[in-house]
């Protein structure tokens, strides 16, 4: 195929191609930029001579719809770490705990635990709305919560969770 024969490809296939992506990626400006993608890569492969057809189009633009989702993802898993750690910070709830051992073993717990607590009992959700939240089954969120709570159970019943904490901060040893 000449480079004519290419162009002629890419006119009547194009469209198709953008529809394709759009129906899958719901934005027409990505759609169109994946489909220009899906273009430019068939153009080298056209130069090492690799057969294109409209076969070829489609699992290329499949493929880079996959992409797509997988940076959505890791997008989604990055916000979502973030704003664990944000609620996880004593900052934002301290006001409203007073007990200041409950408090520090908050600190203490692993941020995802101590989300999972703050959500149900210091922001009100319902296990349902936790669990949207999370992104996970209702089961799965009450097997999480279970594991926060006896997480925090056993820091609080370990006493001194102050002293411990005040070990921490200083750089010492856990103990």
């Amino acid at each position: 195929m000449d480079a004519e024969g290419f162009a002629a490809l890419f006119e009547r296939h194009y469209r198709s191609i953008v529809q394709f992506v759009f129906y899958r990626v719901q934005d027409r400006a990505l759609a169109e930029d994946l489909a220009a993608e899906v273009y430019a890569i068939a153009w080298r492969k056209h130069l090492d001579e690799v057969e294109i057809d409209i076969r070829w189009l489609f699992a290329t633009a499949r493929n880079l719809i996959g992409n797509e989702y997988q940076r959505r993802d890791r997008e989604r898993r990055r916000q979502e770490r973030s704003v664990m750690e944000t609620l996880a910070q004593t900052a934002i709830w301290s006001q409203e705990i007073e007990d200041v051992e409950l408090r520090l073993a908050m600190a203490r717990l692993r941020p995802e635990d101590s989300l999972v607590l703050q959500l149900t009992y210091f922001q009100g959700l319902t296990a349902r709305q936790a669990a949207a939240f999370l992104d996970c089954s209702l089961p799965a969120y009450w097997v999480r919560q279970t594991r926060a709570r006896a997480a925090l159970r056993a820091l609080l019943q370990e006493g001194d969770v102050a002293g411990r904490a005040i070990s921490v901060e200083r750089g010492e040893a856990r103990g």
